[in-house]
């Protein structure tokens, strides 16, 4: 059983200060076992960043809000990539979530409302009023912990602003409907990603992100038991779209249907 202590101290190693704004993607079981559980966690993570820090998690939503069921409540919707995203939106008293039917982030700390607030103007998923795109604007640092360097939704933020041909499906939007944290209700309409043409099917390879970054913008560690990757998300938004303008296929494989 991993004690508090030694997560904040492979935090501090791996390059996280106090002050620093996170955003995680994270896999609860790559650590072992932890000290008081996800409440623990959570506990050690927020005394180690401090007063000024912020923890942003990513709260998606895309699995249950589809198209044959287009409804987003902010308050009940949960999330779908894991144990720690639902745990730090229902049981961390102060976390706020952006407003997105499919990929909404939770967020506690300094900087929690300046990243979420606007995330409600987009009209795909990783706008350039979402978190992930606001993120460098605070010097933020993009961690995996204990998951796979291709689970980074910044980069579908990075693609977006290049639009390669297999991103977004142009012809059937859909509308959502959305509600806030007042129980208020509006349609809006979205474009989802597609990752697929009618003869080709496209394979996320976001882990070449680290290919690209230099060495002083990227670290590798461990956190308790979990492989961890620690990225500077403005060098990650700069040199992923560099590559896309080189090959607006970089950060995928296409196969052919």
């Amino acid at each position: 059983m991993h004690t508090k202590q030694q997560l904040i101290s492979d935090l501090a190693a791996l390059g996280i200060a106090p002050g620093d704004t996170v955003l995680m993607h994270s896999s609860y079981k790559s650590l072992g076992g932890m000290e008081d559980g996800a409440a623990g966690f959570f506990d050690a993570f927020m005394t180690h960043l401090g007063a000024e820090g912020t923890l942003v998690l990513p709260a998606l939503s895309y699995a249950s809000v589809t198209r044959d069921a287009p409804h987003f409540d902010v308050r009940t919707t949960p999330s779908c990539i894991g144990y720690l995203p639902e745990y730090f939106r229902t049981q961390v008293p102060g976390v706020i979530r952006s407003l997105h039917p499919t990929h909404s982030c939770c967020a506690i700390g300094r900087h929690a409302v300046y990243l979420t607030e606007a995330h409600f103007l987009d009209r795909t998923p990783v706008g350039v009023h979402s978190p992930f795109a606001r993120l460098p604007k605070v010097g933020g640092k993009i961690l995996i912990l204990g998951s796979h360097p291709d689970h980074n939704t910044t980069l579908h933020g990075v693609e977006e602003t290049a639009e390669p041909v297999y991103l977004f499906d142009h012809t059937s939007p859909i509308v959502y409907s959305v509600t806030d944290a007042a129980g208020r209700t509006r349609c809006v309409t979205h474009l989802r990603h597609g990752f697929h043409t009618p003869t080709v099917d496209y394979h996320q390879k976001y882990a070449r992100i680290l290919d690209l970054l230099p060495r002083d913008k990227v670290s590798f560690g461990r956190v308790l038991c979990a492989d961890c990757v620690l990225m500077d998300a403005a060098a990650v938004w700069e040199y992923g779209r560099a590559a896309l303008c080189d090959d607006p296929l970089y950060f995928v494989d296409a196969v052919n249907k």
